[in-house]
């Protein structure tokens, strides 16, 4: 398990390790575009050969890549889930240039979706056209960089704030979605009415998730890497919070066999 936090590409992504490893970060999270639109900068041989030198220069053991936020598998306008599922296809082709180990994504909301006979039907659609919208992710996808849906807070017409939902498109076509896995995002968990009350990103320790709260979360996932998305001004500090509860979720861990 190891522990980091998202960093800025701010003068290329070339930057992002050491920045990273500024902070304390043994693994990191970034964009490698703007969040917000417009073209993704190109990723040319020569910088997806220095990006890794950059991160075994300043031993960072992986990256992830989150993609932008306008992306909407559940959209009714048929313009906006085929350009969703090409910047995620595009995440994941650059990210396998680049050595990344896996790109997270949001999956959108179906408020724009009407239908006439009821709400659950018109959330069967949404489900059903985002389960599409990931296998045209993946057609044919032969990179190395896998694919990880990342649970959503539960409020209004979200998609994937279950696990019943993401099993739904994890399983839709198995055979296609052989790259594609889970993000736990503790804080959009726990919103969506998983065991404990909202905790918004909270400091660790300071929400109403407890600092025992990812002592568990780090017992039952031993093996998988945690990504702090705190306020960046006490992002470092938390880190190392999380550093001392790994040894006790370790601990907890072997009791537990």
């Amino acid at each position: 398990m190891k522990i980091g936090c998202h960093v800025s590409i701010a003068g290329g992504i070339i930057n992002a390790p050491k920045r990273a490893a500024d902070l304390g970060c043994e693994v990191f999270q970034m964009f490698t575009r703007s969040p917000q639109g417009g073209p993704a900068p190109v990723i040319t041989p020569e910088i997806a050969k220095q990006f890794k030198e950059e991160m075994k220069k300043w031993k960072q053991e992986n990256c992830y890549i989150h993609t932008p936020y306008y992306i909407n598998f559940a959209s009714a306008n048929k313009a906006t889930r085929e350009s969703s599922a090409r910047i995620v296809r595009e995440e994941l082709e650059r990210g396998s240039l680049i050595g990344a180990k896996y790109v997270m994504t949001h999956l959108g909301s179906s408020t724009s979706l009407t239908a006439s006979s009821s709400k659950d039907f018109a959330r069967e659609e949404a489900l059903k056209m985002t389960a599409e919208g990931i296998g045209l992710v993946l057609e044919g996808y032969k990179g190395t960089t896998k694919l990880l849906l990342e649970i959503s807070a539960g409020a209004g017409n979200i998609i994937g704030d279950t696990f019943e939902e993401l099993g739904y498109i994890l399983t839709y076509d198995a055979m296609k979605y052989h790259k594609l896995g889970i993000c736990l995002d503790s804080a959009h968990m726990f919103a969506s009415g998983y065991d404990i009350k909202k905790d918004r990103h909270d400091h660790i320790g300071h929400g109403k998730i407890g600092e025992m709260g990812f002592v568990n979360l780090m017992s039952t996932f031993p093996d998988t890497d945690f990504i702090c998305e705190t306020r960046p001004d006490l992002v470092k500090e938390d880190m190392e919070k999380l550093k001392g509860l790994r040894y006790t979720g370790q601990h907890e861990q072997h009791n537990f066999q």
